[in-house]
């Protein structure tokens, strides 16, 4: 895993200058590890006969999907208008 950095830019402040930078779920520590192992987690629970709630499944991909922009149809409210503009 890469060195995380999702939160503030660290760029030095340019005096009382206001910019955005898009929070990136991505570089998390949490969502590295979910993204990595989830999956297998799934299989493991199948190959026991098991399965984890759906909602809980809803929640583990909603959570991987939102905020990525690659991600056309995300469970986020952001418009298709805003995503392009991204």
């Amino acid at each position: 895993m890469a060195a995380l950095s999702a939160g503030r830019d660290t760029r030095p402040d340019a005096g009382n200058t206001v910019y955005y930078e898009r929070h990136r779920p991505e570089r998390t520590l949490l969502y590295q590890i979910i993204a990595e192992y989830y999956p297998a987690f799934l299989d493991l629970m199948s190959a026991q006969g098991r399965a984890l709630p759906v909602n809980v499944q809803r929640e583990f991909e909603d959570y991987l999907r939102c905020g990525r922009l690659e991600q056309v149809s995300c469970g986020c409210a952001v418009s298709a208008a805003t995503r392009r503009n991204w």
